[in-house]
C-alpha cells in the first residue's frame, strides 16, 4: 500500500505508538508531520530513526499539547507546511497521573483533559474542511482499553478516553457524506513510555524488581498473555488508512488481548 502524495500530522510521534506509525507510514510514502513537546534537539533521535526508513518528508514541530495556543500555532505551522491541507491525522498523544479520586489536583483533571480529548477536538475541526474539499480524510483517535473497562485511581485518564470514543462518533457523523474516516483504537498494555511510571509504582508497591513488575502488569493481566507492541498499533493505524476500511468509521476497534470479554 502506497501513501505517495499523503500528509500526515501525528501528535506525540517522538516516541512509542506515535513515533512508530510516524515511520510506517513515511516509509510508505506518506508525508509526516512529527510533533512532540521535546526540543528539537531532543528529539534528534526519534526524528532518525523515523527518516532512516523515509521515502516521504519529514518534519518537525514541537508543541505542548496542554496550552491552547500551542496547539493553534501547530495548526498555523501544519498549513505553512502543507498548504493543501492534512491528509491523515493520527491524535495519538496522551498524558496520565493517577491518584484516587478525592485526591486528584484538578490542575492535573485538566492538564489530561487539554492533552486526551480537547486537543483531538481542535486539530479534528482544523484538518476537516480540507479533508471535505479533497474527498478524503482519515482521523484516528488513541484511545485506551480504559474507554471500555475501568481501573483505580485513573478518573482523568478514564474520563478522557471514554470521551475521545464519543468524539470519534461525532465526527465520523459529521464526515461520514465526504470521504472522511474517523475510527478509534483501544489498546490494553502496549510497551511505550507512558506505562514506565505505572510499572514503577507497581514494582515498588509490590516489593518487585522492574522485570517482575512488567510480567507481573502485561502477561499475567492479558488472557493472551501478550502485550502490545508500538508497531502492531501502527499497523492498525495503516490499515484504517487503507481503501479496505474506506466504510469503516465511527468504530472503535479493541486491540487488548481478550481483557475486555473475560
Amino acid at each position: 500500500m502506497s501513501l505517495a502524495g499523503k500528509t500526515a500530522l501525528i501528535t506525540g510521534s517522538t516516541s512509542g505508538i506515535g513515533q512508530s506509525t510516524a515511520k510506517l507510514l513515511a516509509a510508505r510514502g506518506c508525508s509526516v508531520l512529527v510533533t512532540g513537546s521535546r526540543s528539537l534537539e531532543k528529539a534528534t533521535d526519534a526524528l532518525q530513526d523515523i527518516r532512516s526508513t523515509a521515502v516521504g518528508a519529514i518534519h518537525y514541530v514541537q508543541c505542548d499539547l496542554r496550552d491552547v495556543k500551542q496547539v493553534e500555532e501547530l495548526c498555523r505551522r501544519a498549513d505553512q507546511i502543507f498548504p493543501a491541507g492534512i491528509d491523515i491525522l493520527v491524535n495519538n498523544a496522551g498524558i496520565q497521573h493517577m491518584a484516587p479520586v478525592d485526591e486528584m489536583p484538578l490542575e492535573k483533571w485538566n492538564d489530561l483533559m487539554q492533552v486526551n480529548l480537547t486537543a483531538p477536538f481542535m486539530l479534528s475541526k482544523h484538518v476537516v474542511p480540507a479533508m471535505k474539499k479533497k474527498g478524503w480524510g482519515r482521523i484516528v483517535n488513541i484511545s485506551s482499553v480504559q474507554a471500555i473497562m475501568t481501573h483505580y485511581n485513573k478518573a482523568p485518564y478514564i474520563s478522557s478516553k471514554t470521551g475521545l470514543v464519543g468524539l470519534t462518533r461525532a465526527v465520523a457523523m459529521d464526515t461520514a457524506a465526504f470521504g472522511i474516516t474517523c475510527n478509534a483504537i483501544c489498546p490494553a498494555w502496549t510497551d511505550t513510555p507512558l506505562v514506565a511510571p505505572q510499572v514503577k509504582m507497581h514494582a515498588e508497591k509490590n516489593n518487585m524488581s522492574l522485570d517482575e513488575a512488567k510480567i507481573d502488569l502485561f502477561t499475567n493481566a492479558t488472557p493472551t498473555r501478550k502485550i502490545n507492541q508500538p508497531a502492531q498499533i501502527a499497523g492498525m493505524i495503516l490499515f484504517l488508512c487503507s481503501p479496505d476500511a474506506d466504510n469503516m468509521t465511527g468504530t472503535s476497534v479493541p486491540m487488548d488481548g481478550a481483557m475486555t470479554i473475560q
